[in-house]
């Protein structure tokens, strides 16, 4: 009878972690208790992800995680509730560039994947006040 729990258990297990929710870039998808807010504007709500953050020589990267409070269009396409960065950071010279991002039809990342997006591989300054300035310094450390 143990034998047979143990092995029920670990099926379990197994099975849990085969069906961890990707999104169409093949990322994880953090669930909403995943996310930490960061801050709050009229038109969103910024989340980071701290499990996200890696730390490579003189970068960071991390996930973070834009909900909107209205639906966003962007070229007449479908609408966003939602939209998660992998973004990298530049610590010293306090500037970021996102690497990937994804648009979801849900808040907090839920839903279909509306539209993707490689990054744009140019830096941009994270002016003080900004959101990306509040999630530059979770990023790096600097809470």
């Amino acid at each position: 009878m143990l034998i047979r729990f143990c092995f029920l258990l670990l099926c379990c297990t197994a099975l849990a972690a085969c069906n961890q929710s990707k999104d169409s870039t093949g990322s994880a998808v953090n669930s909403a208790g995943d996310w930490a807010k960061v801050g709050e504007t009229d038109s969103y709500v910024y989340y980071a992800d701290h499990a996200s953050i890696r730390k490579a020589d003189e970068t960071v990267t991390m996930s973070d995680l834009f909900d909107y409070k209205t639906a966003q269009v962007d070229g007449g396409g479908p609408p966003a509730l939602s939209k998660r960065t992998e973004r990298e950071y530049d610590c010293q010279g306090q500037k970021s560039q996102p690497l990937k991002s994804s648009w979801f039809s849900g808040q907090m990342g839920a839903g279909s994947v509306v539209r993707s997006a490689a990054g744009t591989t140019q830096w941009a300054a994270a002016p003080s006040g900004t959101a990306t300035a509040g999630l530059l310094k979770i990023a790096c450390g600097n809470p």
